[in-house]
Order: structure tokens, then C-alpha cells, then sequence
């Protein structure tokens, strides 16, 4: 699945006919809001930023995941570019020139594998991964950045990279905000797959638990996920972000691994 015409057209609108390819959608160094650079987007390339910006969403959403970050990243200055932001915009850029013909794979043959019929969640956050890039008095500068991808018979079907809302205390607070952030798209979409599997009268979907295993790397969010028990140390985490506890177990369809 691919959209080589919309990857042509970001090409052709930011003028990067020309440009020499990038193995990369992104550098290392986090892209800030570069508040001591007075040099705005407009003053420095004739194309718009917001409009670029949309295309790459579009992009990111649906056939290529892989920019996901990147386009994140991006998009928070919309409302305010500046010259770095615009830099960053044709990183991402060079990098679909390289991949221009690239897409995601859905292999036909994969419905006829018993072990890769899941929905299955892979989450992960970034604690504090703006520190030292943004004013350090600005909040936004500690906030944590969620990544997830859910993907159903092993294609990516939904795919975010945002920051977070507010500002935890430690790596675990952060993992376990991306985690209740991952389940708020998986529950429904279990749900969805349940309805489906009942309009179109599909007995493997009726007669069945639809098993989801969700992969975390933090061993204190597995182990409060796991073993339910609220404690002086994790009671700050809101009891919004426990919601989602009466779904986790073999006999309910969710396993955390």
C-alpha cells in the first residue's frame, strides 16, 4: 500500500525535485521550539508550512508509520515556524525521496497462520525526551513522549507518537501514561472487531475471545498492571490511567508481556 502521488506532490510543493536523499526521517537531536532564532518559515521558503505539514500527516496516518515521529515533531509548530522547523520539514522530505516507492505490506498468505491471527499493541515512551532542547522553563520542556503502533494480523492499522499531556515523575510514570494512552485505541478496537465478526455472522469472531498481547519493556508498569494494588508510590498516577485494569487477564482476551 502506497501513495507514491502524494509523496511526488510534498516533493514538488517544497521545491525538493533536486534534493539528495536521506536514510532518515529525523536527526538525533530533538526538534525544539528554537525560541533565540527570529528567522520565520515564510521569510525563508515560499511554500507553506501548515500545508506541507498536512500532507505528511496524511502520509503518516495511513501508508507510511515510519515518518510518524518525525511528522509529530513537525507538527507542533504549525501555528509558528521558524527556519529550523522548515529544515525539518525537508528531512522528512529527503527521506520520501529516497523511499518514494516504499508502503506498507499486508501478506495475503498471513490469514492462513493460526499464530499470527492478533491484535496485538506495542507501546513505548520517551521519558523527558525534551530536556536541554526546550526552555527549561517552559513545562513542556519535562513533558514524555508516547509511542505506540497496533497492528492486526501483523499490519500496522493505527499508529501515534505524541507528547504527553501532563508531566510525570519518573520513567514508570511516563511508561505507564503511553501504556492507558495505547489501551484507550485497543479497547475499541476489540470491540470492533467483535461487532464485525457478528454482522457478517463470522463464527471464528462470535464463538471466540479475541486474544491481544500488549508488549511493554517496564518491568514496575508490568508488575502494576499485573498485580493491581495501589501504593503511596503510584497513587499520583490519576485513577483515569486505571480504566483499562478490569480488561487485563487471559480469561478477558488482554495479556501483557
Amino acid at each position: 500500500m502506497t501513495k507514491k502521488g502524494l509523496i511526488q506532490k510534498v516533493i514538488h510543493y517544497t521545491g525538493m525535485d533536486d534534493c539528495n536523499p536521506n536514510w532518515t526521517s529525523a536527526t538525533q537531536v530533538a526538534l525544539g521550539a528554537d525560541t533565540d532564532n527570529s528567522e520565520k518559515h515564510k521569510d525563508c521558503y515560499q511554500w507553506s508550512y501548515a500545508t506541507a505539514v498536512g500532507m505528511l500527516q496524511y502520509l503518516a496516518m495511513n501508508t507510511r508509520p515510519d515518518i510518524s515521529f518525525a511528522v509529530s515533531q513537525v507538527s507542533r509548530f504549525t501555528h509558528a515556524p521558524k527556519k529550523s522547523h522548515g529544515i525539518a520539514v525537508k528531512t522528512i522530505v529527503r527521506y520520501l525521496k529516497r523511499t518514494e516507492d516504499k508502503g506498507t505490506y499486508l501478506d495475503q498468505d498471513i490469514y492462513h497462520a493460526a499464530d499470527c491471527l492478533k491484535l496485538e499493541c506495542f507501546v513505548d515512551a520517551d521519558f523527558a525526551g525534551l530536556f536541554g532542547y526546550e526552555d527549561n522553563q517552559d513545562p513542556v520542556s519535562v513533558k514524555s513522549r508516547t509511542g505506540f503502533v497496533l497492528t492486526l494480523f501483523g499490519f500496522p492499522i493505527i499508529c501515534q507518537s505524541k507528547l504527553q499531556k501532563e508531566v510525570t515523575l519518573s520513567s514508570t510514570a511516563a511508561e505507564y501514561v503511553a501504556f492507558s494512552m495505547a489501551m484507550r485505541e485497543l479497547l475499541p478496537m476489540r470491540r470492533l472487531l467483535q461487532e464485525i465478526g457478528t454482522k457478517l455472522d463470522l463464527e471464528a469472531l462470535k464463538t471466540s475471545v479475541i486474544k491481544s498481547t500488549v508488549f511493554e519493556d517496564n518491568q514496575g508498569v508490568i508488575s502494576i498492571v499485573n498485580v493491581p494494588k495501589m501504593s503511596s508510590r503510584n497513587k499520583y498516577l490519576q485513577l483515569k490511567y486505571h480504566f483499562f485494569r478490569e480488561e487485563i487477564g487471559e480469561s478477558k482476551g488482554i495479556v501483557v508481556e
